[in-house]
């Protein structure tokens, strides 16, 4: 007996030796590389030659755009198109030279498409999106410290509502292509630009042109978007820059609850409120199944080796500290939305006296689908939770998607972004990603699968409050340096690696 218990005892700790052993060497393996060697950054470019651009005068264009109020509001028969007008006006008087070098056709009546042709035919595209429209603001009376639609510049920032989405992002592509025609630049591979005009609605501007290039068989090389950015403080303590190479899908369900009306005095036993109460808290107490992907482990790998020794080794060894990670990424919003579909009660309507009872109550449930779910499960996942027929389930006008295809990760277009990336921001970690917000991105996987979604904008974690929140801004170094990177892409756009 004493014999078997040494052998067992001899076996077991050969195997937590082997087991230590193999989770140091792997986490070693993961120490913070050399600047030459930094994951998916360029290995043979570490500087670049930028074009020169004046940062105020940049700036101020900027701040003129944030004052045209091209507002997307939910109710579109509603919408005005007086500002948008306005503003593509504006666009045309002040990037004259980038509008003569490329052909125009709008669809959805307020959406351009500029073509700039190539040089060599055979060459697929490159898409260059960004849209027009913001979110409503209320004002200073909101917390605002200056009025969002004033574009104040103080102290080396523009204020304002976007600033960062998503006029920042259209300014700096305009500002690069209208250097680059004022220089005689033509591009090798034909570049389109797409300037949804109500990506915060609908979308159905950057749809219809999805729709256009579908129809004429064209097939772009890559597509980029916003979605990420060079961000401090988010998802490592110094700068990463976040690539979004696939996009969580989009679904809203509306939930209508009927019951009998009456005196409050004399409540029924089944009220139209108390059963949608119900049903939302039966969703939200049966979550989508959460874990890890393909994307969340080339995030995780990419950010392994700048984490400190004791995380290293988490992250390096998911095949036995997984579900320790999971637990962790589990514990924060941002995190936890990676992993699966959530859900998301946003909008309750009910009722219109203290005293009455409501013959109705409405619900808007949103959600954003994990690549491993698709609408109709979703919907089935919705009907067997509530499990009242009681309940009708409806989907609204809002343009559902499915998630995204995963765009191609350290090759390809991939590489091509990444080297620029790596000259304009040295020593910053690249990190795939995917973006749980929808962009206009999503109605282009009908023509290419590798959509990048990145904004080459600096920012903090602080800062990305602004995104459809209070005190929205950019500083005018990272809008000047975002300008700079959008021109170097573009003059790179030929080079396939």
């Amino acid at each position: 007996m004493r014999k078997i218990f040494v052998f067992v005892s001899g076996v077991l700790i050969s195997v937590v030796l082997i087991v230590s052993l193999i989770v140091i060497v792997r986490t070693l393996m993961n120490a913070a590389p050399n600047v030459s060697d930094t994951a998916h950054n360029s290995t043979h470019m570490t500087t670049a030659d930028f074009v020169e651009v004046d940062a105020n005068q940049a700036a101020q264009r900027l701040s003129k755009a944030i004052q045209f109020q091209t507002v997307s509001i939910q109710d579109r028969a509603t919408q005005g198109n007086s500002e948008f007008v306005k503003f593509q006006d504006w666009l045309r008087e002040t990037y004259p030279d980038f509008h003569a070098a490329v052909t125009t056709e709008r669809v959805a009546d307020l959406t351009p498409i500029h073509t700039w042709q190539g040089r060599i035919p055979t060459l697929a595209p490159l898409v260059f999106l960004a849209h027009q429209d913001v979110v409503p603001a209320l004002g200073t009376d909101s917390g605002w410290d200056f009025p969002p639609f004033e574009g104040r510049i103080v102290d080396g920032y523009i204020y304002g509502r976007g600033a960062l989405d998503d006029k920042g992002s259209l300014i700096g592509i305009l500002e690069a292509a209208n250097k680059l025609a004022i220089s005689g630049f033509t591009p090798k591979r034909t570049l389109i630009f797409v300037f949804g005009h109500d990506e915060e609605v609908t979308g159905f501007g950057a749809k219809a042109a999805a729709d256009l290039m579908e129809s004429r068989g064209i097939s772009p090389y890559a597509v980029f978007d916003e979605g990420g950015a060079v961000i401090s403080g988010l998802v490592t303590e110094g700068a990463a820059a976040v690539l979004g190479v696939a996009e969580k899908g989009y679904l809203t369900l509306t939930l209508t609850s009927q019951a009998v009306g009456g005196h409050s005095s004399v409540p029924p036993d089944y009220t139209a409120i108390g059963a949608l109460s119900r049903a939302i808290a039966a969703l939200e107490d049966n979550p989508f199944k959460r874990d890890f992907d393909p994307v969340s482990r080339e995030m995780l790998k990419a950010l392994t080796p700048y984490q400190s020794f004791a995380k290293r080794a988490l992250m390096s060894n998911l095949w036995l500290f997984g579900p320790l990670v999971k637990r962790s990424m589990l514990k924060e919003d941002s995190t936890r939305a990676l992993l699966g579909t959530t859900i998301a009660p946003t909008i309750f309507n009910a009722g219109f006296k203290e005293n009455a009872m409501p013959r109705e109550a409405v619900a808007m449930i949103n959600f954003r689908l994990h690549s491993r779910d698709s609408a109709q499960s979703v919907i089935d996942h919705v009907t067997r939770v509530i499990d009242n027929p009681k309940i009708k389930i409806t989907q609204p006008e809002s343009l559902a998607s499915e998630a995204s295809p995963i765009s191609q990760i350290g090759t390809g277009p991939y590489k091509m972004i990444a080297d620029v990336l790596g000259m304009s921001f040295p020593q910053t970690p690249i990190v795939p990603n995917t973006v749980t917000g929808a962009t206009d991105s999503r109605f282009f996987t009908n023509v290419t699968s590798d959509i990048y979604r990145f904004t080459p904008i600096q920012t903090t974690a602080e800062d990305l409050k602004g995104f459809h929140g209070i005190n929205e801004r950019i500083s005018i170094e990272a809008h000047k340096r975002s300008i700079q990177t959008y021109h170097l892409l573009m003059q790179r756009s030929g080079e396939t690696p």
